[in-house]
């Protein structure tokens, strides 16, 4: 069993790597490399500034690198160059949003992170259906094949956000400064929702808490969250339906595996 498996590796890199043009083999062998030195170059000033905080996720960045090469080989595809570069970045933005701390002096960097990440799984999600059912004309399926992948992964995301803090007291689901509430909480009468409005001070035993207003434990940022990475899932499936699924950015290479296999 081990064998077959080590042969149909050799076979799979053997069909990928051939599959690849000169250019192609450049680009992304570039890639890589300018990503693994932007990653050294970060855990070197992480510590030279004594900021051991963030080391784990900067050492992860270096196998994030590899994941687009990894995916090729594992789902046997090729992404165009673009794809490629995008998804090179993509690995990449949560060592910038935590390591360079995006994530906090930014209001848009989880957002813009969000959004291509809907765009990123809606288009895996396409050729996976595509992969899966070896069907190019069934295109209104397919769509909705990516939206729900998509949304779904967004889903499962968001649960990893709030296990983690939750469970190892992280604070993933970022928090929201609001100036009102609505809650049947504050209405003395069963079925009628009592309000706050105008909050410009909480205090938490007896400590003011620095933020004019209350802060909520991340609904507002999940909600948000999985708006946009729909929003991005919507865009893909908008794109794909006027190009009538002509232009993907990725390659199935799985006959070209099969004859080296044969």
């Amino acid at each position: 069993m081990e064998y077959c498996a080590g042969i149909r590796y050799e076979c799979r890199s053997a069909v990928y790597t051939g599959s690849l043009t000169k250019n192609e083999k450049t680009c992304r062998l570039v890639s890589v490399l300018v990503g693994e030195f932007f990653v050294l170059l970060t855990l070197i000033i992480l510590i030279t500034k004594k900021e051991y905080t963030h080391l784990a996720m900067c050492v992860g960045s270096f196998g994030m690198v590899w994941l687009p090469i990894i995916a090729e080989l594992l789902f046997s595809c090729k992404m165009n160059m673009p794809m490629f570069i995008f998804g090179e970045l993509y690995a990449l933005s949560p060592m910038l949003g935590e390591c360079y701390k995006l994530y906090y002096i930014t209001n848009w960097w989880d957002k813009l992170l969000h959004i291509c990440g809907g765009i990123v799984f809606a288009l895996f999600g396409l050729f996976l259906f595509r992969m899966l059912t070896g069907d190019k004309n069934r295109l209104f399926a397919a769509v909705i094949f990516a939206l729900c992948f998509s949304v779904t992964l967004s889903v499962f995301w968001e649960f990893t956000e709030y296990s983690c803090d939750t469970l190892l007291g992280t604070d993933m689901q970022h928090d929201t400064v609001v100036k009102d509430m609505h809650s049947y909480l504050l209405s003395d009468e069963p079925g009628v929702s009592g309000h706050i409005s105008d909050i410009n001070e909480v205090s938490v035993n007896g400590v003011t808490l620095p933020e004019a207003g209350y802060i909520d434990i991340g609904l507002h940022d999940t909600i948000q969250d999985m708006m946009v990475e729909t929003a991005g899932a919507l865009l893909v499936s908008l794109y794909v339906l006027l190009d009538r699924g002509r232009h993907s950015p990725f390659t199935h290479l799985k006959s070209a595996e099969a004859e080296l296999l044969n």
